[in-house]
């Protein structure tokens, strides 16, 4: 009768894996050497690699904040006529994330200076004001009107809160706003609602899109110059951040190369070294699994029994080796390595470790188990 350790033709998942177990720990040298090698490659690549993605990670968001996803159309001369309808027949092109217009710009003073206050520039505003634009109040309606925080000291407004005086016209002022990138211009000026009964004569000075990815920049610049609408087109300036979207792309090939690079040449090794252990194990307990096959185990059995065990060893020593990892990471840099890189490396690594278990399991499956047994 076979003993309960030994796995039968057939034998389950659950069977399997709990005889894997059983077999992990009657192996403690074999076991321990492995986890180790699972470890230390999670240790090492998050280590060293985990570095350098979060170095990508920052250079990549420096390079962003720069504005590598921007488009602008600027009529520089007065002569495109850019009408304001352009701004949503851009917005419905894709890869648009937004787009906002704004007029010329007119001098703008605190009404209760007069001509004696300090002049500010003040832009109808066209199109939705986007998010990088945090208004602080409520939207202007016609005839109302919003100041930047570097406008609102020019005024000499305590609050965001007042009238202005503009060419041939006046204002209300009913909030304050505070843009960023790349807008980050406008804290100096005055957005001033447009009057809709104007929109058929009225004119931009600039138009300015966000795409969706930097990559789209390149394609959606044409697209935007096809459907502006102006009367002369060699009037229009555009500035892109194409070359910004081509060095982002560059400095994360880069990045990215030497990464994998290192990764690959890390568990190319553990798989070596993997592979001869497991070899040396399985050589070890030949007579051990000459009686299971000679008790009915058959050679996919044997085979899944090593791959199995081995498996569940490389899962704790990826543990161990990714909680190491990361603390080093968190030492060195502050911060800890990204999640989805953590886990995809534990993952290679316990890959790796089934890889080169397979074909030392073969071996030990495809023995002649009479002529095993029969050595002493």
């Amino acid at each position: 009768m076979p003993s309960e350790h030994t796995p039968r033709s057939g034998i389950g998942i659950g069977g399997l894996v709990s005889e894997g177990v059983r077999v992990a720990w009657s192996s403690p040298v074999a076991s321990v050497v492995v986890g180790l090698i699972v470890a230390a490659v999670c240790a090492v690549i998050l280590g060293t690699t985990g570095q350098t993605v979060r170095a990508e990670q920052d250079v990549l968001a420096r390079i962003d904040d720069a504005g590598t996803r921007t488009i602008t159309a600027v009529d520089d001369q007065g002569t495109a006529n850019i009408p304001v309808t352009a701004v949503d027949r851009v917005a419905e092109l894709s890869d648009v994330e937004w787009v906002v217009g704004f007029g010329f710009a007119i001098d703008g003073r605190n009404s209760q200076l007069g001509r004696g206050g300090t002049p500010v520039a003040t832009r109808v505003v066209w199109g939705e004001i986007p998010d990088v634009v945090v208004v602080n109040g409520r939207s202007p309606q016609p005839g109302e009107a919003l100041v930047g925080p570097a406008a609102q000291t020019s005024l000499g407004l305590a609050v965001p809160v007042g009238g202005i005086d503009l060419d041939d016209d006046q204002a209300a002022v009913v909030g304050g706003f505070a843009a960023e990138d790349p807008l980050g211009f406008l804290n100096t000026t005055i957005l001033l609602a447009p009057d809709p009964s104007t929109a058929g004569q009225a004119t931009l000075r600039s138009v300015h899109i966000l795409a969706n990815s930097p990559e789209s920049v390149a394609t959606l610049t044409p697209a935007v110059a096809a459907v502006l609408g102006t009367q002369d087109p060699t009037g229009v300036r555009f500035e892109t951040s194409e070359t910004l979207a081509q060095l982002r792309a560059a400095v994360a090939g880069e990045l990215g190369r030497f990464g994998r690079n290192l990764v690959l040449a890390t568990l190319a090794v553990s798989l070596i070294l993997t592979a001869l252990v497991v070899y040396g194990s399985v050589t070890l307990r030949r007579q051990d699994f000459g009686r299971r096959r000679a008790l009915g185990a058959g050679r996919a059995t044997i085979t899944g029994l090593v791959a199995v065990q081995y498996a569940l060893v490389a899962l704790v020593g990826a543990a161990v080796g990714s909680a190491v990892g990361s603390f080093l990471v968190y030492q060195l840099t502050g911060g800890h390595p990204d999640l989805e890189f953590t886990l995809a490396i534990a993952t290679l690594a316990v890959l790796a470790t089934i890889a080169a278990a397979i074909p030392p399991a073969l071996v030990a499956a495809y023995r002649d188990p009479v002529r095993v047994l029969r050595t002493p």
